[in-house]
């Protein structure tokens, strides 16, 4: 887990992302927050930025009031 990633996060998320292939990353940016919604395992984005995933050599933001499961 990185926080700020929208201010100094972003350069070292690819990188790491690359020597740790099968690892899951999650970027957070500033002002920003992922809560645990419920028992099904969904988490969903709250604030002012995006909650950022990387897996599989992919990366997808998530904007608030989104949701998305983490495996």
């Amino acid at each position: 887990v990185r926080p700020d990633h929208n201010t100094f996060g972003k350069g070292w998320a690819e990188r790491l992302a690359a020597l740790l292939p099968n690892a899951g990353l999650i970027g957070i940016d500033e002002r920003t927050g992922m809560i645990d919604d419920g028992a099904d395992g969904a988490w969903q984005v709250y604030g002012q930025g995006s909650v950022t995933l990387y897996r599989g050599g992919r990366a997808h933001a998530y904007r608030p009031g989104q949701g998305f499961v983490l495996q």
